[in-house]
């Protein structure tokens, strides 16, 4: 009897046309348009039901996969078990485009572990430059120089702990002249420079997805970023944010750690 090969793969072959992108070194100012997509996932209680072997060869695909599609996607794996109730793991996928996300999800649902698990949370998002990084003839003051230059930040998802949340400006924001919104934007940056081992990355969902904007944090240390966070509390930008809810706290894992942590 010829051996059939997985359902999965059939997704990977459409996947083979796919550029795998690299993630620039400053989201803030690069201008190439990438694709973010953080797929939170729950893995159900019928999973622990089946035999050991079973779970064993599941974990073995499920690992296949993620190594497969590493070829055409930017693949960060986290685990969130026992910080969130609702979730036990994150894929974080970079892309050039949706299809490379689309392929993914296809192929991650018909493998044996994909029965298994529900998808509570996605955030959509797309890279693009500050517009409050842009400076015109008469915007060349040295604070804002500084502040400018101050931003190249290596952002790499390899740090230890990685932070998240989604976010929603207020209207009234928006109607406030760009002048204004700018100076609040780089006090914001100001504050954030303060904590050299806290990175950020700030993707855009508007017009995409339920919020307007996700923003991902990574950080050595949780303590120093909470001090990061307090701070950022306080500046004269926070009475503008709609809604910022739910945050998520995550654990770097490789792809290896995290199947035995959370299978």
């Amino acid at each position: 009897m010829l051996e059939t090969k997985p359902k999965w793969m059939t997704y990977a072959e459409m996947a083979e046309t796919l550029t795998r992108p690299q993630l620039p070194r400053n989201i803030h100012k690069s201008t190439e348009r990438l694709v973010f997509c953080y797929q939170f996932y729950k893995v159900r209680n019928e999973w622990w039901q089946l035999p050991e072997d079973e779970r064993e060869e599941g974990k073995r695909e499920f690992l296949e996969l993620l190594n497969t599609f590493d070829q055409w996607l930017i693949i960060r794996t986290y685990s969130t078990l026992g910080l969130k109730a609702s979730t036990d793991f994150l894929l974080w996928l970079v892309a050039r485009e949706m299809r490379g996300i689309e392929l993914f999800t296809a192929a991650l649902q018909h493998t044996f572990v994909g029965r298994y698990l529900d998808r509570p949370y996605t955030y959509l998002t797309l890279t693009r430059p500050s517009i409050y990084l842009r400076h015109s003839s008469r915007q060349q003051e040295t604070r804002g120089q500084q502040s400018e230059s101050q931003q190249e930040q290596e952002f790499t998802g390899e740090a230890p702990y990685f932070f998240i949340y989604p976010f929603t400006k207020t209207h009234e924001w928006y109607q406030l002249p760009y002048e204004q919104r700018r100076e609040m934007m780089l006090e914001h940056f100001r504050i954030g420079n303060q904590f050299p081992t806290v990175r950020t990355y700030t993707s855009y969902s508007i017009g995409l997805d339920d919020y307007e904007f996700v923003v991902a944090f990574e950080a050595d240390d949780p303590n120093e970023f909470q001090e990061c966070v307090m701070r950022l509390r306080e500046a004269k930008a926070r009475p503008y944010t709609l809604v910022d809810t739910p945050l998520w706290t995550c654990l770097r894992r490789s792809p290896e750690e995290l199947v035995e942590l959370v299978l």
